[in-house]
């Protein structure tokens, strides 16, 4: 009788177990897709996150010498979205940001400063600070023709500025153009 009790035992067990095997081995092909189907878009999220985060870096490197043109702008006022997730980003982007308020009147020393640690930092969180150097963010290139067209447009501008002013009868606000039209960084 115990015998059979065992007998009886070990096929309920083994009766469990097939069954188990059965759910596990249908549900896991189901489960495993879900899984792979997970990873693939964490992963495209991470490569489009990444891809913007160096959209944004290569926009301000291409215009570290004139921030102020739409495109630097635009980077600029992108980089707490894109940088979410890196805290010293954002901390020299809040820094940078305190050197161009016009009250903070800050020289352009120190606005030049704050841009390099901005680049700086967004070098280090896209893993490119071994490669690229505080050299590497200095140096840029910018013609002449470049810098006085820039500077001729500015001219142009504030003199449109100061027609519209007179024209509705306000005083001409006096802003002088850069001085001899220097343009950060200076040549290497």
């Amino acid at each position: 009788m115990a015998a059979e009790t065992y007998s009886l035992i070990a096929a309920i067990f083994s009766a469990v177990a097939t069954g188990f095997a059965a759910v596990a081995s249908w549900r896991a092909p189901i489960t495993a897709a879900r899984l792979a189907e997970r990873l693939r878009r964490d992963m495209q999220q991470s490569e489009e996150r990444r891809r913007q985060k160096i959209q944004v870096f290569t926009t301000l490197m291409q215009e570290r010498s004139a921030i102020w043109t739409e495109a630097a702008v635009r980077a600029l006022n992108a980089i707490d979205v894109v940088f979410n997730d890196a805290r010293p980003v954002r901390e020299a982007w809040a820094a940078l940001l305190h050197t161009l308020s016009p009250q903070q009147n800050a020289p352009l020393h120190a606005q030049q400063d704050r841009l390099r640690d901005l680049l700086s930092s967004m070098a280090t969180d896209l893993g490119l600070a071994n490669e690229i150097r505080i050299d590497d963010l200095n140096r840029v290139y910018l013609p002449t023709p470049l810098a006085q067209e820039r500077f001729m447009r500015d001219i142009e501008r504030q003199q449109a500025l100061a027609r519209i002013q007179q024209a509705q009868g306000q005083p001409a606000a006096n802003v002088a153009p850069p001085q001899g039209g220097s343009v950060w960084p200076p040549p290497p």
